[in-house]
């Protein structure tokens, strides 16, 4: 047996022996007046003795500083094998990405997107940088998850007006993070900017062993740039339009990588996740030693010495029972303890389907809200969606917090079967308790989606299967115009096409597509992302035992 935390045992338990003679030593007031013989015949009380009370008592004291130095046995080291490989991502924080084309707008769309492809990764250790003209390193290369979740989350650019898109920049940076090792993965979270060649960052790319990736953040139709609750306007006094730099494809294709357009589903993240799945990994083998706690029985003989001095327990049988159902509850809290250590590391390493069966065993030894809380967060992981609004539903609980975040975690599920008009009544229900961003942002998502869906479903209608063509309206129009065409037919004019008028001079925008595009931003329209991933409640108690 070896102790952990064997500091404690000098620290607590000498000052407690010396505090248990005094205790022992020290006469009262009565016994002091009145000699042991008479003290003896004038009790009534003929239980446990003042001394083995008080025995009892430090007894239960010493178990307790014995469990608090972590005692543990031993069986021997074992060997574990890590494989992971190094990804950089690199997110654009240019002024661009403030364009509105997906809600919020880029850059937040963009945030929410690497935070899903960190939280999906298993066997990747991720840098982060954040550039715009120059580059900046947000963390290192790193396996710790929530470390750099917590890092993006901080990751405030309210107050950044910063020009430019500089890919060179971010590639010196990601240089930086990666040292010598080879090949360097570099995933591009960015619009393109406004570069059409790049050649000089094709050729540093190479000379360096990238291989980069590109998650586009903008659509081909473009959207304008609002900085300082203003739209950015050219030296002309139009709008400027913020669309998609196709031209960044060239850079993945020529390195090895893959372009993605990002998508309102999580398509684009499996792409990604997919292309790099087939990285090379470092092997590692750690030696660790496999170990068994044993503070749990040293605790059980403490409220058992607790119990036996706090009640006067005359017969021998009634310790007996006493013992037992002290010794039945520690065995089963024993039991438990080893379920939720085992549930909280399948869930931490990804086998979900795994956690959620644990989950559900604790949920029915236990019944308490948070139980069916965790239990319904693993099968929502698990992607068992119609299970989890099951085991949701059997949360009741008056914690406004927990059925807070109940509600919300309901409204994703239903999300995720395409019960959009369901997933909106949960995140209405959840917003009544306290009003979350997170659940504001997915219920316009909902209705967005809901919108969508009935729109698909009145165009079907719309189309009946014995409906007649008509005739296209362009011959209507030159009918009416037939003098004019027939002049130009004479005079052998051509008319030009729309895409050769629009290479030939481009065209600033219009009145009416400003107005349009006001109407836009006021209405928050444009797309969005898919959902947010279920919440955690805070672990209550230790750490393997939140309940």
């Amino acid at each position: 047996m070896k102790f952990l935390s064997f500091e404690f045992i000098p620290l607590m338990l000498l000052p407690s022996l010396v505090l248990l003679y005094l205790v022992l030593t020290n006469k009262s007031m009565i016994e002091r007046l009145f000699d042991s013989e008479v003290l003896a015949k004038l009790k009534i009380d003929q239980g446990l003795s003042k001394e083995f009370r008080i025995t009892l008592l430090f007894l239960a004291l010493f178990a307790m500083i014995v469990a608090m130095a972590r005692p543990v046995y031993q069986k021997g080291l074992v060997e574990v094998q890590s494989c992971k490989a190094d990804v950089v991502v690199a997110l654009d924080i240019s002024r661009s990405m403030l364009a509105k084309d997906y809600y919020p707008n880029r850059l937040e769309f963009g945030k929410k997107k690497i935070e899903e492809f960190i939280q999906r990764s298993r066997h990747l250790r991720i840098g982060l940088l954040a550039f715009a003209k120059d580059a900046f390193i947000v963390s290192p290369i790193t396996a710790d998850k929530d470390a750099l979740l917590f890092l993006l989350h901080k990751l405030d650019t309210k107050y950044l007006s910063l020009k430019g898109t500089n890919i060179l920049a971010a590639l010196m940076s990601a240089k930086l993070l990666f040292g010598q090792k080879s090949p360097k993965n570099l995933l591009l979270v960015t619009d393109g900017g406004d570069q059409k060649d790049f050649s000089q960052e094709i050729a540093y790319a190479k000379k360096e062993g990238f291989r980069v990736s590109v998650l586009g953040v903008a659509t081909k139709k473009g959207a304008p740039i609002e900085v300082g609750g203003q739209l950015l306007k050219d030296t002309k006094g139009h709008i400027v339009i913020s669309r998609l730099n196709e031209h960044i494809a060239d850079l993945a294709k020529a390195t090895g990588g893959i372009f993605v357009q990002a998508t309102l589903d999580q398509k684009d993240i499996e792409r990604l996740l997919r292309s790099f799945g087939d990285l090379k990994k470092d092997v590692k083998i750690e030696k660790i030693v496999d170990q068994v706690e044993l503070y749990p029985y040293f605790l059980a003989f403490a409220l058992l010495f607790l119990a036996l001095a706090f009640f006067t327990i005359p017969s021998r049988l009634g310790v007996a029972v006493v013992a037992l159902l002290i010794g039945y509850q520690a065995h089963a809290g024993l039991t438990d303890f080893k379920l939720i250590k085992e549930a909280k590391e399948a869930y931490q390493r990804g086998a979900y389907k795994e956690a959620a069966d644990l989950y559900g065993k604790i949920a029915k030894i236990k019944g308490s809200a948070q139980s069916y809380y965790d239990w319904g967060d693993a099968l929502y992981k698990a992607g068992r969606y119609d299970e989890a609004i099951k085991v949701y539903n059997k949360v009741q609980t008056s914690d406004k917090e927990l059925e807070f975040r109940k509600l919300h975690n309901l409204g994703n599920s239903y999300f995720k079967l395409q019960k959009y008009k369901k997933a909106i009544q949960m995140y209405q229900k959840a917003l009544r308790i306290k009003n979350d961003p997170d659940t504001q942002y997915n219920l316009e998502l909902a209705k967005k989606m809901l919108q969508k869906k009935r729109q698909k479903k009145s165009n079907k209608q719309n189309q009946g299967p014995k409906k007649q063509p008509q005739k296209p309206k362009e011959q209507k129009s030159s009918q009416k115009g037939g003098k004019k065409n027939q002049q130009k037919q004479k005079n052998g004019e051509k008319k030009p096409t729309k895409q050769e008028a629009a290479q030939t001079k481009p065209q600033p925008i219009s009145d009416r597509e400003e107005k349009k595009w006001l109407k836009m931003i006021q209405r928050h329209e444009g797309e969005t992302l898919l959902y947010k991933a279920p919440i955690k409640v805070q672990k209550r108690g230790n750490d393997e035992n939140p309940w």
